[in-house]
């Protein structure tokens, strides 16, 4: 019988490029090695605090690392043994300090694999030359690092909205985002400016992909200090405060599919559910370990103890389970693995705080008593999931065939879910692979029924991608990074119509790409 496994640690088709990035000096050791080394660092956060059942918790760690279950992100796999352990990998930093102190701050936190995320008014005169600085700096400095570092920059819609977008395809390693607030959105609809800079938002991601949006009135804005100006990090999941950082760990859905005594495959909800427990338990001790890059980052991060739990693999685990990308059970799954993640990460971060206290920055109007301000975000877990074997995030799948530039080596192989189903389907896998790359389709090669379980994203309409971004965000307290990847001929007026879609339906904020609308994107087509 072929049954369906998620690939353990050092088993995925797609490590011999990240061997260098990821493992670097300690590659001799092999990718299971890896595991011990954050299992190690698990020890160390325990030592330092009196928590329960610290062996029994260390040994399911590394069983979840090992099994693929959990990864945290990149920054700490790669520094989990070195002196320095800069492990976190999102940040917000203040760029109204000197200039040359932001850039210090900045090259500490890239060269540690960190992102920085920054916000402008937009109102100051020189503030796209500070952006051309900030990321012109940023790739003078690329050498040496693990890998590339890159920036995000948040703007009001209130600020200058026509020199931002002369920014849009011109920056090396910045994303752009525009925050759209809801007095903004609701005046969109009628004939005023606001829907004129709405279509310009539009045109400008029509032609470049950027700016990101952001809908700032839906982030929880707790903080070290009342009032604070709120950055999204390079990917927007993980909104924070100027000067604050958080760390993430995303569990792979594949890996909680179980088979029952004839080979029908479920989702383990109860086990998915402990392994998010052990996950925020593992992001909090990882707080008490990270070298920061300064006091203030140091003082507000601490007050927080924000961290983020996610998840990978959201579009293999539906075509596991029978479900199409955005059909009635797939948004009823969706909401399901939100509540679930939600619940179990609050439950934790309480336990957390009566056993060893709350964020200081608490107070009553917070709520709930709780060991981390912020609990959950969903990254899109480009390396993590390669790691892994599984589909980036919440994203669908881009194609049946990967077809992929990971760190200057091109990767093309089938799907390992679509060979999975092919396989079981007594398809000929080696020859469906050959036919996709000729250029049939799944429809072609496997039959209506079966190929619509596996569809592409640019196959998915931007109103579908949508509403599983927003069944996926109804219980959680974080951001979901999610691009709506959209056909070659999409038009301005769709894209409109889609971020009014996203605000409507309580997104935090979302990314749209139009296919090959960039010359050099990461995902080709067969």
């Amino acid at each position: 019988m072929n049954t369906f496994k998620a690939f353990q640690i050092g088993e995925s088709p797609f490590l011999l490029p990240l061997e260098d990035r990821i493992l670097h000096k300690y590659k001799k050791h092999g990718w299971r090695a890896l595991a011990e080394r954050v299992a190690n660092l698990a020890n160390q956060a325990e030592k330092m605090r009196d928590d329960l059942d610290s062996s029994a918790y260390l040994t399911k760690l590394e069983s979840a690392l090992l099994n693929g279950q959990m990864l945290p992100n990149s920054p700490l796999l790669v520094n989990a043994a070195e002196d320095k352990q800069r492990i976190f990998a999102c940040f917000s930093v203040n760029v109204c300090e000197p200039i040359g102190k932001v850039l210090e701050t900045f090259q500490f936190i890239h060269d540690g694999m960190g992102g920085v995320g920054y916000a402008v008014s937009g109102h100051d005169l020189d503030f796209p030359e500070m952006i051309r600085l900030i990321d012109d700096d940023t790739v003078r400095h690329q050498t040496g690092r693990p890998r590339p570092a890159s920036n995000a920059v948040t703007m009001p819609i209130s600020g200058n909205l026509e020199k931002f977008l002369t920014l849009a395809g011109t920056l090396s390693v910045t994303n752009m985002n525009v925050a759209l607030d809801d007095v903004f959105m609701s005046d969109v609809n009628n004939e005023t400016p606001s829907r004129q800079k709405l279509l310009s938002v539009a045109q400008s991601i029509h032609a470049t992909g950027q700016p990101g949006i952001i809908f700032p009135d839906r982030i929880p804005r707790i903080a070290k200090v009342k009032n604070p100006v709120i950055a999204a990090n390079v990917c927007g999941e993980a909104p924070l405060a100027a000067d604050e950082s958080a760390l993430l760990a995303s569990l792979n859905l594949t890996a909680f599919c179980v088979a029952d005594e004839v080979g029908n495959l479920s989702f383990d909800e109860a086990r998915f559910a402990e392994c998010v427990k052990l996950s925020v338990r593992f992001l909090d001790g990882m707080h008490d370990l990270h070298c920061h890059a300064n006091d203030e980052l140091k003082g507000n991060t601490s007050a927080t103890r924000k961290i983020g739990v996610g998840i990978m693999g959201f579009a293999h685990v539906l075509m596991l389970l029978g479900m199409r990308y955005g059909d009635d059970a797939c948004l009823a799954f969706a909401e399901r693995v939100s509540l679930v993640l939600m619940t179990s990460a609050r439950q934790e971060s309480v336990r957390l705080a009566h056993q060893l206290g709350a964020y200081p920055a608490w107070h009553a109007e917070h709520g709930e008593f709780r060991r981390n301000a912020s609990l959950v975000a969903i990254a899109g877990t480009a390396t993590i999931a390669l790691i892994a074997g599984t589909s980036c995030g919440v994203e669908p799948i881009f194609s049946p065939i990967w077809n992929q530039k990971i760190i200057g080596q091109h990767i093309r192989i089938l799907d390992p879910v679509v060979s999975f189903i092919l396989e079981r389907a007594g398809l000929d896998v080696e020859q469906a692979k050959e036919r996709l790359l000729s250029g049939e389709s799944l429809t072609a090669i496997a039959g209506h029924a079966l190929a619509s379980l596996m569809p592409s994203a640019v196959d998915i309409p931007g109103d579908v991608h949508i509403r599983v971004q927003a069944a996926l965000q109804t219980h959680i307290d974080g951001g979901i990074t999610k691009t709506v990847n959209c056909e070659n001929n999409t038009t301005v007026d769709q894209i409109s119509d889609w971020i009014q879609q996203a605000h409507q339906s309580g997104c935090v904020g979302l990314m749209i790409y139009r296919n090959q609308s960039l010359a050099d994107q990461p995902m080709l087509s067969n």
